[in-house]
């Protein structure tokens, strides 16, 4: 073996040494700060908290960052925390998901909190949260309070160029994250985990208001108790008054924040969703404030109440642009979370311009909810249904329509469909069918008549209008069927009450080849045009 060159050995731990020596550390950079070597002890864990209160410490980091003008805290164990305020331009850097933030007993504020929350102007901005573990310990703290509304995981109100990535969520008390007037905002791969849902919980986990825009989620999986993605953008904290304007409620807001905004959100992007027996899954309201430019995509896992629930809530309103939803696949399983509405894979109601589902599964469904309920007080332009894949292999299938539309729709366009029911005993439902059973919804606005004010005196309307849809009945301008192949649908439409203005059908195989379509004495079908059945129709 041949000795080396003493020259170039020295040449070598020369440029090493000198690489070192121009390499940042934590200690040699004041706008790096390690928690540990900062004085922090460290001695909680993520999962069961205990240890010292390290809030003081801690919060005392964050508030050099003004003067520094940039800050990162990396967290390289756990800290117990009573709660902390962020400012503009830090970056919160857990070294792993066993490393992060613990919230003490009766703390009763978010573990994170915006330095200046506001309704307009962004004055926080460039906020990161890079990995590790947030765990809101729910089961010691109250659901909402006089200071600061919910009590939630994160509460951040009015910033610019928000960025969290390999974060985990643990038991927030509400929400996981409460969003509102922001721009630029990125979730990335994030877990939501419940080991614990107290009475009342409202443990949503992306809750998002406006006024917003550009807003990316990708890869958010795990289990929420209310909404696991709610676009709340005016909620419950707007109202109109008895003059008809829209307003923030004051009574509401008093309540549930005094900084949570409200406004048009646009430019949404939701792509991978994955819910492990979530109560709801995604929820998107809006009263009289603009959504627009919506894109959710692959969207897979189980649920027991509903999948989308799109609703002005309680009011006559809405103002939807478009919103397209793609390769949505879930299954409702286990009992149910809550009964305040019949469940449901996608509820529509309110105004809206263009709705787009694409390949949309129903595999085993567990009872009969509709698969989509346009509801009474729907006011819909174009709803396209692109792709529907229905497996049931129940002997005896209910006899609610697969999509079942009460409400009023400028062109439905359906096509594409298969649905299979191998052990079906005998022909039960239809693929689209109109009802004047409007029990559910009378039932939802009795057992809520209390919450609202609908006396002058109030000075808020209220929803008077709601019960007129009680009476209401259907009205399809144009119904486009197209492309279905079904086992076991007893007809394609099956109208109980309403108004069709034009039916077409064409390539329909297996169903209802005696009565493709029925309609009762209280409905009507001006004009119906069915092309050729398809060659393999038996």
């Amino acid at each position: 073996m041949k000795s080396q060159n003493p020259l170039c050995l020295f040449v070598v731990l020369l440029f090493t040494s000198l690489l070192l020596m121009a390499a940042p550390t934590a200690t040699s950079n004041p706008r790096i700060i390690v928690a540990s070597e900062a004085g922090a002890k460290l001695d909680s864990d993520v999962t069961k908290g205990g240890g010292t209160d390290d809030t003081a410490l801690i919060q005392g980091i964050l508030d050099r960052a003004p003067q520094l003008g940039s800050l990162t805290l990396i967290v390289d164990g756990a800290i117990l925390t009573s709660g902390l305020r962020i400012h503009s331009n830090t970056t919160i850097q857990c070294l792993n998901r066993a490393c992060g933030f613990y919230l003490a007993d009766d703390a009763n504020r978010p573990i994170f909190a915006n330095a200046t929350p506001q309704l307009e102007g962004r004055s926080d901005r460039n906020l990161s949260f890079l990995g590790g573990t947030y765990n809101g310990n729910a089961a010691h703290q109250a659901h909402t309070t006089p200071e600061r509304g919910w009590t939630t995981a994160f509460a951040l109100h009015g910033v610019e160029q928000l960025l969290f990535r390999d974060v985990s969520i643990t038991n927030a008390r509400t929400f996981a994250v409460y969003l509102t007037n922001w721009r630029r905002a990125v979730f990335e791969n994030i877990y939501l985990n419940l080991d614990h849902i107290p009475t009342r919980s409202n443990q949503d986990g992306i809750h998002v208001q406006g006024p917003g825009e550009f807003l990316s989620i990708r890869n958010l999986q795990g289990r929420a108790w209310d909404d696991m993605v709610a676009l709340n953008i005016d909620d419950l904290l707007g109202d109109w008054t008895a003059e008809g304007n829209f307003v923030r409620d004051p009574d509401v807001v008093k309540r549930y924040g005094a900084h949570a905004s409200i406004g048009a959100v646009t430019d949404v992007d939701i792509d991978g969703v994955q819910a492990d027996d979530c109560a709801q899954v995604i929820r998107i309201l809006s009263r009289a404030s603009r959504l627009d430019r919506v894109s959710i995509r692959n969207v897979k896992g189980t649920y027991r109440d509903f999948g989308v629930w799109i609703t002005p809530y309680f009011r006559e309103g809405g103002n939807i642009g478009r919103i397209e939803f793609e390769n949505i696949n879930l299954r409702p399983a286990g009992t149910r979370a809550y009964n305040y509405v019949p469940p449901f894979l996608f509820w529509l109601a309110g105004r809206m311009e263009q709705v787009v589902l694409r390949n949309i599964v129903a595999h085993e469904p567990i009872d009969g909810r509709p698969l989509v309920w346009i509801q009474p007080d729907a006011k819909i332009e174009l709803l396209r249904v692109q792709g529907l894949d229905v497996r049931d292999a129940r002997p005896n299938p209910d006899r609610t329509p697969l999509i079942r539309a009460d409400g009023r729709i400028g062109l439905l366009q359906v096509r594409d469909v298969v649905v299979q029911r191998p052990a079906a005993t005998g022909t039960a439902g239809s693929l689209i069918g109109t009802s004047f059973d409007r029990t559910a919804l009378k039932a939802f606005m009795d057992a809520r008549k209390g919450l609202l004010k609908l006396t002058p005196n109030s000075g808020w309307r209220g929803w008077p209008e709601g019960y007129n849809y009680l009476l209401s009945t259907p009205d399809i301008t144009r119904l486009q069927i197209s492309d279905v192949v079904a086992d076991s649908l007893e007809h394609v439409v099956d109208l109980e009450i309403g108004r069709i203005g034009a039916l077409e059908l064409d390539r329909i195989s297996g169903v209802g080849r005696e009565q493709q379509v029925r309609s009762s004495s209280k409905s009507a079908i001006s004009v119906l045009r069915q092309g050729a059945p398809d060659a393999t129709a038996r």
